[in-house]
């Protein structure tokens, strides 16, 4: 049985489970891509998107990259008020040493 806190998360010991199932359509679409393109099928579109990203082709430059590193972490920026830089003051309490 699972359990959760007060604010409806899962309580301390709750293991967590698989993640979302596929859904069915995600499964036809993964069925027909194995059972269609084939290893040497898949060998032969990344050496052309190699071939076309070295002669300068962004399109194929940025699927390598998405399918290699994963695509850039978004980055937001933040601003204060009347869109002006935000000012963050950290404030150290000194602690009274115990002597």
């Amino acid at each position: 049985m699972i359990s959760r806190d007060e604010n409806g998360k899962f309580a301390k010991g709750n293991g967590g489970g698989p993640g979302r199932p596929k859904k069915e359509r995600e499964l036809d679409f993964y069925r027909i891509l194995i059972t269609t393109v084939s290893i040497n099928d898949w060998q032969d579109i990344i050496r052309r998107a190699i071939s076309d990203a070295k002669k300068g082709d962004a399109p194929a430059r940025k699927w390598l990259a998405d399918y290699y590193a994963g695509p850039p972490v978004e980055r937001k920026e933040i601003t204060g008020a009347d869109n002006q830089p935000l000012v963050i003051k950290v404030v150290y309490d000194e602690l009274e040493s115990e002597e």
